[in-house]
């Protein structure tokens, strides 16, 4: 059985121990590193993917901030899902503002039980559809659609989850003259005639 690839970011070692012994204890899914900082932890990536990153909202000082470290694992990695750990409710209106970037929040106090249950349910509702479309894409063959750039996906998401063309501009930091040609583009690969269309977009199947 093939297991499924975690990494963690935590810069707290008895938890990130713990935490990787409940995972690994777990048939389907195994950890494949731990990382105290967002250096080590893109330098893990670069070698070796991972389907589910879980990260800890907590920061060290002098590391990227929350923000910004999953506006670049979007960018650079947009096939992997983002989970975030966090221990207040602050942390967690915070997660939800990244939205759609971060799939789920796990609460720390969470028992191993209920995470690795959160775990399978993040597999079955966004991992094993990125699978699909990658498998289907190869049977597919010449009838494929162009693919989106991750900067036209990470667009596209935030427009699908009600954003406008400027507020998208101002959380990835990008102009508006950017954001609308990645918009363009992206509807036109999409064959999308309406911005209302973007709506009715399956996210998973991009």
């Amino acid at each position: 059985m093939n297991k499924n690839n975690v990494i963690i970011l935590n810069d707290h070692p008895i938890f990130l121990e713990g935490l990787k012994r409940i995972i690994n204890h777990d048939s389907e899914f195994i950890v494949t590193d731990c990382c105290k900082n967002s250096r080590e932890l893109f330098f893990s990536l670069s070698l070796a993917p991972a389907n589910i990153a879980l990260i800890d909202c907590s920061r060290p000082r002098g590391d990227m901030n929350i923000r910004a470290l999953v506006n670049q694992l979007s960018l650079n990695h947009p096939r992997m899902t983002i989970v975030a750990m966090g221990d207040c409710p602050q942390q967690q209106q915070l997660s939800d503002t990244l939205k759609p970037q971060i799939k789920s929040y796990f609460c720390k106090s969470l028992t191993p039980e209920n995470l690795i249950t959160g775990l399978r349910h993040i597999w079955a509702s966004h991992c094993q559809s990125e699978q699909l479309l990658l498998d289907d894409s190869v049977d597919a063959g010449h009838f494929i659609k162009p693919r989106l750039s991750a900067k036209e996906k990470l667009v596209v998401e935030y427009l699908h989850a009600g954003l406008t063309v400027s507020q998208t501009a101002l959380r990835l930091s990008r102009s508006v003259k950017t954001i609308s040609s990645q918009k363009r583009s992206a509807m036109r690969k999409l064959a999308l005639n309406r911005d209302s269309d973007i709506f009715r977009l399956k996210l998973n199947e991009l």
